[in-house]
């Protein structure tokens, strides 16, 4: 069934992550008609949503037409695969959650594995991500070997590419014993202090794992101040090692009080399996919306669209999958969307993000914090 799929090549082929041009946006309307016409040939799903809202590809004419495709929502697809392509050309199968959980079933063929790599790199260089210089990576973040399916490691993987790796170092292992992810606070701290005598060091991962690495260096009497190339991308939530939700100034400002990083190093990732496109952040805090994708803000009763500044669903679009019709996706995420950023990148950010429901979704953040709990409780049991 390998097609070519033309315009989704060259919208996932633009050589700036954040431009804000009328060319652009025809770049994405042709991506977007393509996706769209090819899910709504081949799903059922998708024709009978399009049929509901009385949406079908021939009304997908202009750039604003874009926000109209009926979306799936994200917990549909924890419980459907959805896969529009032979079982046969699945080259790579993420999940979404961590050590429980109802999981989706992300599935992508080799072109769409091709895209999204070439997309991200252009999106982490244009923000700002990018060194030349080799680091030590300090990986929060499930160990690869143990969780080859798992999305979270497979995007800090793809992180690691944003300078050369002197050394890496995954903290995240699954115990012989029980087979459950640990963490080795102690371990983690020596390798933070190791690393940064050697030069650049980069923190990928999990934010409550670093935080529980300074609580630990605190309590080991080690004193280390980090290389000012040094860099933090975080992901997964802003949360000091107890779970309390704390922002991202606060955060580097910790870093910076107890290992000299420079605040402007301490940056986010924003994104979700379902989804695939990285929502960085900016020196600002704020998560900027790349050419690659659109995004709208949803009344959670009546799914209208809601003006800048307003609280609702987020509401996600980009073409680069064919694999699975994840074109047009609803999360369970609230956020506002604004425009003007200081930090000087054009276009919209995502300026509050939060968890919407009246239950937690078990995704790898949630799993990662459960491991910090069970440590927590060790040792207040010694």
């Amino acid at each position: 069934m390998t097609m070519a799929f033309d315009h989704i090549r060259n919208y996932a082929h633009q050589a700036a992550a954040f431009p804000s041009t009328h060319e652009h946006d025809a770049i994405f309307l042709a991506a977007m008609q393509e996706n769209y016409a090819f899910q709504y040939a081949h799903q059922p799903y998708v024709r009978a949503l399009g049929q509901r809202y009385g949406f079908s590809p021939d009304d997908l004419q202009t750039p604003e037409d874009v926000y109209r495709i009926p979306p799936i929502f994200v917990e549909t697809m924890k419980y459907h695969c959805f896969l529009s392509i032979p079982q046969s050309e699945v080259a790579m199968r993420l999940t979404s959650s961590g050590t429980g959980g109802q999981k989706t079933q992300a599935l992508f063929d080799a072109q769409g594995v091709a895209r999204i790599q070439t997309i991200a790199a252009r999106i982490f260089k244009d923000v700002g991500f990018c060194s030349d210089q080799p680091a030590g990576y300090l990986m929060f973040s499930y160990a690869r070997e143990d969780a080859r399916e798992m999305g979270t490691s497979w995007s800090d993987e793809q992180e690691m590419g944003c300078a050369p790796v002197r050394e890496a170092r995954w903290l995240l292992r699954k115990g012989t014993a029980n087979g459950q992810f640990d963490f080795d606070p102690q371990e983690a701290a020596r390798s933070l202090y190791e690393l940064a005598q050697e030069g650049p060091i980069r923190m990928l991962g999990f934010p409550a794992f670093m935080f529980q690495t300074l609580m630990e260096m605190e309590r080991m009497h080690l004193h280390v101040r980090v290389h000012p190339q040094s860099f933090v991308i975080a992901g997964g939530g802003w949360k000091n090692h107890a779970g309390t939700p704390m922002s991202q100034k606060e955060f580097a400002r910790e870093l910076e009080q107890r290992l000299g990083l420079p605040r402007s190093h301490v940056r986010d990732l924003y994104g979700m399996v379902e989804h695939g496109i990285p929502y960085c952040s900016c020196p600002e805090g704020h998560h900027h919306v790349p050419a690659f994708a659109r995004v709208a803000v949803r009344h959670p009763v009546t799914l209208e669209q809601l003006p800048h500044n307003s609280e609702g669903l987020l509401h996600l679009l980009a073409p680069w999958n064919v694999a699975q019709p994840n074109c047009s996706v609803l999360s369970t995420d609230l956020v506002r969307i604004k425009t003007g950023c200081p930090c000087g990148i054009p276009g919209e950010y995502l300026a509050t993000i939060r968890r919407g429901g009246n239950r937690k979704h078990k995704g790898c953040a949630l799993s990662a914090q459960e491991i910090l709990d069970r440590i927590r409780s060790s040792r207040k049991g010694n």
